[in-house]
Parts: structure tokens; C-alpha cells; sequence
């Protein structure tokens, strides 16, 4: 098989990052317009040429990203996937019905990273995540699962978004079998110098310095801002037999939730102890079992979860013997405030190890308005299935005392 030569002008990032075939992980973390698409292009063509005849896979956050990149392109340097493997001589096939994209040097796997499970299937031998800064952690450790068999690469292309799991897990652990790039949007030879003055003139400054220059900035608008880490973040050890257990669940066939507290009877704060995200798959029945498990030789006195219109739900957790009641008030921005004043008070510490709350924690953030004003609104709300299940138990608790709110309390808001 012989592919057709493509001349190239890469910024030196992208060459670091194209000529690097060891380092397990690879990210390319630039800004908007820089070139991180046409990087992932790069990579999976030498990739492939490398290795034919194996399997690949590429990732957007959702489906329809994932056809703009593959199908069709607003971009006049970059051409859509398909045509820029054709244009190379991969001759490639397009199955839409099961996002397999067929060609002379092996197969690519398309996959959505809203829904991690679409990810899943045969062992890869790379993944490209393509913006996997708007990616949950579920998705990254996902396609290093698929890629751990044969040893292979996974690609991170991004701009950075927040102060999340790509910062804490990737960028901050360079060196350690992560190889990081970064490069501003200026750095792309071509890039107009007067749009990049001009959004630097009418973006908050934070905001700029991640959409154009790739750099980690507290963005406006975190709503657990009051969180800290430093203090409240603490290295796993046990938790005393006295200290009785609560649970917080957030429902849901495909994303079912549950945080796993210990309070301390003598200040009344919590402890975060264990995370529960097991995915799809699972009966009712099955997660009773688990929760059991977990909470084996201690105490639990409460277990809370579920909106208003889910006491169904509830219903079949408490027929398998694993009672869950609903909050004494379902509003949402009640139970968030709630969970803020304990944050205030530092009243909620969580192992260290517990990444996937520790993410949703730094990025559970309101939207921004066109002039990136924070709005009223959450952004990706149905992205946060850990932050769900803790304002549903954790807004039942007085933050000061670590007592349950009264019913005359909750019925005045």
C-alpha cells in the first residue's frame, strides 16, 4: 500500500507531538483556530501507516460535532476527516449506520463522549479525543481502557475550558507518561494577527487567555468557588466505626450516581469516602448489593436521591431493602446554596483519590452570555450526575450544625 505525500508546515508543537509514538498520552493543548484538528489528522495517518491493519478510534463531546468533523467542514484549511483520507490514499468507507470508517490501512471506530459506552468495543490500538477538554473524565479513562490491551497512544486535541481533569490529570502530571504541547492561536502560521488583538480587547482577560492562548485560568461563574481543596482535600485513611453513614443517588439507567458520607459525631462534618458511577448495565437489584457492600459494618441513616417525579424510582430501590427518601426541598438552587454554605464552613472533606467528584466539583459552572456574563443558568447540568447526588442529600443538613433542616425552614423558600 503506498499513501500520496502530503507537504506540511507544522507548528513545532505538532511536530513534538507527531514524531512522539512512546509516550502513552499525548495532548495538544491550543488555542481556537490553532490547528489542533488537522494535529489528530496527522496522527492518525502516521499512526495507521505505522501499524496497518489495526483498529483506531476518534471521539467528539457529542454526535453532532463528531459529523461536522467527519462528514463536513466550515473550515477553508482543514477538509473534513473523509475527504482528508482520501485525499492521502486511504481510500476510505463510511458505515454511518455503525460510525465505522473503513480504509486500506485499517478501521476507525467514531464514537460520542456524552455517552462513554458508545467508546467502548475492540481493543484499539489509538484514540483521538478531539476537544476533550468539554469530555467528562469517564470518557478519558474510557479510551485508555480500550488502548491498554495493545499498548497504545491516546491524543488529546484541545482548547482548554476549565480547571478540570485535563489540567489535573494530563497537563500537571507532564513527564509522567504524558507528553503535553501547548501553543497559542498566533502561533498558526496564516492566523490574523487583527482578530486576535480584537478578542483580546473584548474578552475578559481570563477568558481570552484559554480560547487563544491555551492557558489554565479560574473561569467566571464556578459555582463551588468556595471549595477548598487545601484545606478540605485529604489523603484516604479510615473512618472510625461511630461515624454514622448518609448517602446521596442521582437516578438514571445509563448514569446512576451515589456518594458515600461519614459524618463526625463530635463537629458534625462530613467525609466523602466513595464514589459510585458504574455505568450502564446494571439492575436495580445489583446496586442494592453494591451499596451493601460499601457501607458494610457501619451505620447508614440516611439515603437521599431523585427529583420530585422519581419517587417511582425510589419505590424500587426500597423493595430490594435499600430505602431512599426524597429532599425536604427539590428546588435546585436551594440545595446548591446549601451545599455553598457548607463549603463556606469547610464542612465537607474528600479523599484525594476521588477524581471523578473532585472534576465534576471544579467544573459544575453557570453558562456564560455572548459577552461572557455569567447567566442563572448551569451549564451541561445533565453532565453532573455526583454534584446531583450531593445537593440531594447534603441540602437536607443545617451547614453550621450538621443538623436536618426543619420542615418550617424548607417551606419558606
Amino acid at each position: 500500500m503506498v499513501t500520496k505525500t502530503r507537504e506540511l508546515t507544522l507548528i513545532p508543537g505538532q511536530e513534538r507531538i507527531l514524531r512522539d509514538f512512546k509516550t502513552p498520552i499525548l495532548a495538544a493543548v491550543a488555542g481556537t483556530g490553532a490547528g489542533k484538528t488537522l494535529t489528530g489528522y496527522f496522527w492518525l495517518h502516521s499512526r495507521m501507516e505505522a501499524d496497518p491493519g489495526l483498529t483506531w478510534g476518534v471521539a467528539e463531546p457529542n454526535y453532532p460535532m463528531l459529523a461536522k468533523v467527519i462528514t463536513t467542514s466550515s473550515d477553508p484549511e482543514r477538509p473534513d476527516l473523509l475527504s482528508f483520507l482520501r485525499s492521502i490514499g486511504h481510500k476510505p468507507q463510511y458505515h454511518a449506520v455503525d460510525r465505522i470508517i473503513e480504509t486500506l490501512f485499517g478501521q476507525i471506530y467514531l464514537g460520542s463522549a456524552d455517552n462513554p459506552d458508545s467508546m467502548q468495543g475492540a481493543a484499539l490500538k489509538g484514540y483521538w479525543l478531539d476537544e476533550a477538554g468539554q469530555m467528562s473524565l469517564r470518557a478519558f479513562e474510557t479510551a485508555l481502557q480500550r488502548v491498554s490491551m495493545m499498548q497504545g497512544q491516546v491524543l488529546l486535541t484541545t482548547t482548554p475550558y476549565n480547571l478540570g481533569w485535563l489540567l489535573t490529570e494530563v497537563v500537571q502530571r507532564k513527564g509522567e507518561g504524558v507528553h503535553v504541547e501547548q501553543w497559542r492561536s498566533i502561533d498558526r502560521p496564516g492566523y490574523p494577527r487583527e482578530s486576535y488583538e480584537y478578542m483580546r480587547n473584548h474578552l475578559p482577560l481570563w477568558r481570552f487567555r484559554m480560547l487563544f492562548d491555551a492557558q489554565f485560568e479560574r473561569p467566571a461563574g464556578l459555582i463551588y468557588s468556595l471549595f477548598d481543596e487545601r484545606a478540605c482535600v485529604i489523603p484516604r485513611c479510615p473512618i472510625p466505626p461511630n461515624w454514622e453513614i448518609y448517602v446521596g443517588h442521582d437516578f438514571g439507567a445509563a448514569n446512576p450516581a451515589a456518594l458515600f458520607y461519614a459524618m463526625n459525631p463530635g463537629t458534625g462534618q462530613f467525609r466523602l469516602f466513595h464514589e459510585y458511577l458504574p455505568g450502564a448495565g446494571r439492575s436495580i437489584y445489583q446496586h442494592v448489593e453494591e451499596f451493601k457492600r460499601i457501607t458494610q459494618g457501619h451505620n447508614v441513616i440516611r439515603r437521599v436521591g431523585g427529583s420530585h417525579q422519581e419517587d417511582e424510582i425510589r419505590q424500587g430501590y426500597s423493595a430490594h431493602g435499600w430505602h431512599i427518601i426524597e429532599s425536604k426541598n427539590n428546588k435546585v438552587e436551594f440545595q446548591i446554596l446549601q451545599v455553598q454554605g457548607m463549603h463556606k464552613l469547610n464542612k465537607i472533606e474528600v479523599f484525594s483519590d476521588l477524581s471523578h467528584y473532585l472534576d465534576e466539583k471544579r467544573t459544575f459552572s453557570r453558562e456564560l452570555d455572548d459577552n461572557g456574563q455569567v447567566t442563572d443558568k448551569i451549564e451541561d447540568e445533565q453532565r453532573f450526575h455526583l454534584m446531583a447526588a450531593e445537593r440531594y442529600l447534603l441540602s437536607d443538613f443545617l451547614p453550621e450544625t450538621g443538623h436536618v433542616v426543619s420542615a418550617i425552614r424548607v417551606s419558606n423558600h
